[in-house]
């Protein structure tokens, strides 16, 4: 709520219409249950490929961004770049891609992940349901790589969380 007053813009990407997106959210997008982390990997591949990752931040403070960046003795493992633009598998991880897996379309991913891109600061605040799973990890994980991927990550304002 503080967040909003302050001018905030709020988007609850949720299966469920819950009181929160009711009340708190200027958006809400209904998402698959259990489908976050593709969301997410779809949202990178934009980020990526329209080069609104913070280049900066990540030669600074990360690790596997890029074949560069793959540390002494992983030369040859598959970078982040790698996997979101599908250079191993053949199968890059757009908004096309994730739209069957999620059923948040295509053109919604793409438009919230140029909005979180360049919003700066962005905060990805993610509940604990969706961790309680199998595999629950994943989103966690994908959340954390978008925040370090836009330089939100020790930035006031910024940051994923759950």
């Amino acid at each position: 709520m503080q967040a909003r007053k302050l001018g905030a813009r709020v988007v609850c990407i949720d299966p469920r219409h819950t009181l929160s997106a009711a009340g708190l959210a200027d958006e809400w997008i209904p998402i698959r249950p259990g489908t976050d982390a593709a969301m997410m990997n779809a949202m990178a591949h934009v980020i990526i490929t329209e080069n609104l990752h913070n280049e900066e931040f990540i030669r600074r403070c990360c690790t596997g961004y890029d074949r560069s960046q793959l540390p002494p003795g992983y030369e040859q493992a598959e970078s982040y770049c790698d996997t979101s633009l599908g250079l191993r598998d053949g199968q890059p991880k757009t908004p096309e891609w994730a739209e069957p897996i999620t059923a948040v379309p295509a053109s919604t991913i793409r438009r919230i992940a140029r909005e979180y891109a360049t919003a700066g600061p962005a905060v990805l605040y993610q509940g604990y349901a969706m961790q309680r799973r199998a595999y629950g990890e994943q989103v966690v994980r994908a959340g954390c790589a978008l925040a370090a991927i836009t330089g939100n990550v020790g930035r006031r304002g910024g940051w994923a969380s759950g």
